[in-house]
């Protein structure tokens, strides 16, 4: 069943007592008090958040998207912006859509709108897309740690060493927080390796142009390959799978949609620094990552290390939302005995599935590459298609729809299909 949370209005502060005379039952009751005690985050809070959380590795594949699709990539960033900042913000007005009560996740709002079987779906492909994300940053951290010290003493321990190690530190974080604003500080320093990153690419990219006797060719447009290279860069602000909880965590909900506004527009412009200068200097013959196509030295050492920290930074985020929701469901809640009793249980569980994630990670042959293909699959339908059914669902018979808004809903259906069928063949054809 739907679990869904009383309050009077969005936004407005929710007390003990709100939620005691609004609840339909005691154990309700209980289970929004405890909510509403816990501790809430600023906009500030939610900002880095949502920066840390989309801005990932995906940034060093702009340029390489652009010399796919040529300079209208620059477009194609602007217009992927939009429709996360659309689907992010309609996403959370589905919690809202029956008025004086909150839904409390994305699969709930998939109950909403299409009943038990899709949300069953809709969790699957949530859960496996969030998860996967996060076996493969433990991955790539193992991988590049291995890089990083290749030539020292730990040089022999080999990247399975530190597949583990990267386990176990984001073990540690997911034991010690219980929700979203207790890792706060993990999305400041993520968001700080990434504008490091980007500005040693844009430093040492625009540095390397005195030293270019021929510029390389670019080009306006790749009318053949303009949707890979628009998919790519969709792909690169996915996120909005966390945006329930990040909403919840809020001290005032009613400023989601400027925070997100906001943080959008700040991914958009360090994305369009990146892939412009990218591009710009290397033209058709850059990289993917485009740290190859850099000139070797310190810098490069520093970026990569900044990209490793980012990926174990942004891992705990990731998996805090997954985790809250299925403790959620399986009642790991002070309503079932002590809070110790909770905490206890909370633990067994996160050590549980991180174990799954681990060993899955270091043992499983071809790993990234089965979850790029199922990840194309998930992504494509929860971060574009499945937002904007549910909303157009749930609000047909609340409100007219304009032949406009119509439009640009089928708009992101399409995108979004073409997502996925790109990103489905791609994967396919690098196993």
């Amino acid at each position: 069943m739907s679990s869904q949370q009383p309050l009077l209005t969005r936004g407005e502060p929710r007390g003990n007592s709100e939620y005691l005379a609004t609840s339909s039952s005691s154990a309700n009751e209980v289970t929004e008090v405890a909510s509403a005690a816990q501790p809430k985050g600023s906009a500030t809070e939610t900002f880095f958040h949502i920066v840390c959380i989309t801005a990932g590795t995906g940034i060093l594949q702009l340029p390489y998207a652009l010399k796919q699709g040529g300079w209208i990539g620059a477009l194609y960033i602007i217009l992927a912006a939009m429709i996360s900042a659309y689907t992010g913000n309609i996403l959370i007005k589905c919690l809202y859509h029956k008025q004086g009560t909150r839904l409390r996740s994305y699969s709930e709002v998939v109950e909403a709108a299409f009943g038990q079987y899709g949300r069953a779906i809709a969790r699957g492909l949530k859960d496996f897309n969030l998860l996967g994300v996060a076996g493969i940053f433990i991955v790539l951290a193992g991988i590049n740690i291995n890089a990083l010290v290749s030539g020292t003493a730990a040089d022999s321990l080999g990247p399975q060493f530190w597949i583990a190690v990267s386990s176990v530190l984001v073990w540690l974080v997911i034991v010690l927080a219980r929700e979203i604003h207790d890792v706060f500080i993990l999305s400041v320093f993520g968001t700080l390796t990434t504008v490091a990153t980007v500005l040693i690419i844009v430093w040492l990219g625009i540095s390397d142009l005195e030293y270019m006797r021929v510029r390389p060719p670019t080009k306006l447009v790749d009318i053949g390959m303009a949707p890979m290279s628009l998919a790519s860069i969709c792909f690169s602000f996915g996120g909005n799978l966390n945006w329930p909880d990040l909403e919840a965590s809020m001290q005032s909900p009613k400023r989601w949609n400027r925070t997100l506004a906001l943080a959008t527009a700040f991914i958009a412009f360090i994305y369009l620094c990146v892939a412009l200068v990218g591009y710009g200097v290397y033209g058709d013959l850059v990289k993917s990552p485009v740290l190859l196509s850099l000139p070797p030295g310190i810098a490069i050492v520093v970026a990569n290390a900044m990209i490793t920290a980012h990926v174990l930074l942004a891992c705990p985020i990731i998996l805090t939302a997954v985790f809250i929701e299925a403790e959620n469901d399986l009642n790991i809640t002070s309503v079932a005995g002590s809070s110790t009793r909770e905490r206890l249980y909370s633990i067994l569980f996160r050590t549980a599935m991180m174990l799954v994630i681990a060993m899955t990670a270091l043992f499983v042959s071809d790993f990234s590459k089965i979850v790029t293909i199922l990840g194309a699959v998930a992504a494509s339908m929860v971060v574009f298609v499945i937002p904007v059914a549910c909303y157009v669902r749930l609000f047909q018979g609340q409100r007219e729809f304009s032949a406009l808004e119509y439009a640009w809903c089928t708009l992101i259906v399409g995108v979004g299909l073409m997502c996925l069928f790109i990103g489905t063949s791609q994967a396919l054809a690098k196993l």
